[in-house]
């Protein structure tokens, strides 16, 4: 994982990114905890040599039958000191492993200034909103019988949804092509795990700001505190993204730089808490508890990484463009990035029914920061190095129904598909269920 020689050879790019984040990471407590554990470590290898001399010198006075008393009054007190810093140093040294998972990135230069997502500049728009007014995808959908939210609320609690009739083939049809127009690009496809360690979930994800989104699975006997969890075995989290198992695929590997870049296309459900209240976005399927995603991830070379995030964010616009879509790429400023990224976009298609853009897909260079920490390395002639690790939202499956179900409603209630899905759904217009 990252080290504090790390942070000790980067200090004034961490200063300086931390300060345009506006973030309260606890670097100087980091720094002096360093500083006491390497003076600490330093006295402990000083304290066992001079033990270890102490014993010989003991053994040899035993042997000319000279007094011991004193010598042996001093090298207990030289044990007791050692015993001291080695129960000592195990504490620090977990409260500084601590401290560096919870490490933000350093942030790219390019990354705007800003403190919250009001402030995060719009690149660019494509397309032309739809001028009618349109009823939201929920009200339309319940029409077409092809939505229940009450019933699934009984079953499952707020925030779940069954999807029926063509709304279920919609969204197989939107993963398959998704797949298919990544494929094209050279992506490997991939189903991963739906659940994942905590070892490995802590290397993707910063767990102290983005554990409260997950899922834990618990085990048969149910653990009474989180730190009697961890030593469990099965400490396991249901995924909110593929991302994340994909990005852990390759944890403590090393690849030949012959073998970069290595790029993937995941499908997977995702799973998140979504705690707290958002509005309209609490009714309907665009902020749920269980969803479906695309997902791409790149491992690449880090001279490499800013090339590939245009890439990925090529592909997005290319779907959104192909299913004819509006929509619009906003940069995320300092403020408003999560800790794990060093720079990153997100596309927002237009909603008819709110007259806005909204949030479909990011997508991200996450630089260094999650292979430092999941020990992904390459080997570039005599020099071996972190891979840089990069990801982006291909469809996020029921957003993206949420769109096209605004987007392409008719005055007659019903929805015209997408050209570029007619092949895969098999007919042109969806009616009531």
């Amino acid at each position: 994982m990252i080290t504090t020689r790390y942070v000790r050879e980067h200090i004034d790019e961490i200063r300086a990114s931390l300060q345009k984040r506006g973030s309260d990471y606890p670097l100087e407590e980091l720094l002096k905890l360093d500083e006491e554990w390497r003076k600490q470590t330093t006295m402990l290898q000083q304290l066992q040599a001079q033990r270890n001399k102490a014993s010989l010198d003991i053994s040899d006075t035993k042997k000319k039958g000279g007094a011991i008393e004193e010598k042996v009054a001093a090298l207990a007190e030289v044990k007791r000191s050692i015993e001291e810093l080695e129960k000592r140093l195990p504490e620090q040294e977990a409260r500084i492993e601590s401290l560096l998972y919870r490490l933000p990135n350093i942030m790219m230069p390019e990354v705007p200034d800003g403190k919250s997502d009001a402030d995060n500049p719009e690149i660019r728009r494509v397309g032309k909103p739809r001028n009618e007014e349109s009823k939201g995808h929920e009200e339309l959908l319940n029409a077409l019988g092809l939505l229940d939210t009450e019933r699934a609320a009984k079953v499952a609690g707020a925030r779940f949804y069954y999807l029926r009739g063509d709304l279920v083939l919609l969204e197989h049809s939107l993963a398959r092509f998704a797949l298919d127009e990544l494929a094209k690009h050279g992506y490997t496809l991939v189903e991963p795990p739906f659940m994942m360690k905590n070892k490995y979930y802590k290397g993707t994800v910063p767990l102290g700001t983005f554990e409260e989104m997950l899922y834990m699975i618990t085990s048969p006997k149910e653990a009474e505190s989180r730190a009697e969890y961890e030593k469990m075995d099965e400490d396991l989290f249901l995924i909110a993204t593929a991302e994340h198992p994909l990005t852990a695929m390759h944890a403590e590997e090393v690849f030949s730089g012959k073998e970069l870049p290595l790029k993937y296309a995941g499908i997977s459900p995702c799973f998140r808490r979504e705690a707290g209240a958002h509005g309209k976005d609490t009714k309907g399927i665009f902020r749920v508890h269980q969803f479906n995603k695309v997902e791409q991830v790149i491992y690449c070379k880090p001279e490499d990484s800013p090339k590939y995030h245009e890439e990925l964010l090529a592909n997005i616009e290319g779907i959104m463009a192909k299913l004819e879509l509006p929509y619009r790429v906003i940069e995320i400023c300092a403020g408003d990035m999560s800790a794990k990224d060093a720079r990153s976009f997100d596309v927002e298609a237009y909603l008819p029914s709110q007259k806005a853009y909204r949030e479909l897909m990011s997508c991200s260079n996450c630089t260094d920061w999650q292979s430092a920490r999941l020990d992904i390395k390459y080997d570039e002639g005599n020099e071996r190095r972190f891979v840089h690790t990069l990801n982006a939202t291909a469809i996020s499956l029921e957003r993206m129904l949420v769109a096209i179900v605004e987007n392409y409603s008719n005055k007659d209630g019903t929805i015209t598909v997408p050209k570029a899905l007619v092949p895969y759904m098999g007919k042109e217009l969806i009616g009531k269920a």
